[in-house]
């Protein structure tokens, strides 16, 4: 059952995950069932300009960017160049990507992710060089 989150829920207490780039921990749900393998982790995110961020995907998921623009590239693919997404635009992550992300100003949006109960929240997505 789809569950409404006030928006006091993420606009309140968000954390840096990474340097200029901040979450909003109230809307990580992890209710599941006790025998679930998976369950979906949503975020709500702000990407502010600064240093590029790698982030590894323990699953498949979505990101919407409703302000701004974002960058990014595939740590695996470096030879395809960067990709640039802005307001309105929709980008599936696929299990076991590693993208470099980067803002030129400011982006926000929301994203979810379906990973495994073993994953509590985003931390375990930023790769450290």
């Amino acid at each position: 059952m789809p569950k409404h989150i006030p928006v006091h829920h993420y606009l309140h207490k968000p954390y840096e995950l990474f340097p200029k780039g901040t979450i909003h921990p109230e809307i990580e749900h992890h209710d599941h069932p006790s025998d679930a393998e998976h369950y979906l982790l949503p975020a709500v995110f702000t990407l502010e300009k600064g240093d590029a961020v790698i982030l590894k995907y323990p699953g498949p998921g979505v990101y919407f960017i409703h302000e701004g623009e974002i960058q990014y590239e595939d740590t695996a693919k470096p030879e395809e160049g960067t990709i640039v997404s802005k307001a309105g635009s929709v980008i599936h992550i696929e299990n076991g990507a590693a993208l470099r992300w980067h803002s030129p100003s400011i982006a926000k949006g929301f994203a979810v992710f379906y990973v495994p109960v073993s994953i509590k929240s985003f931390d375990s997505f930023v790769v450290t060089e």
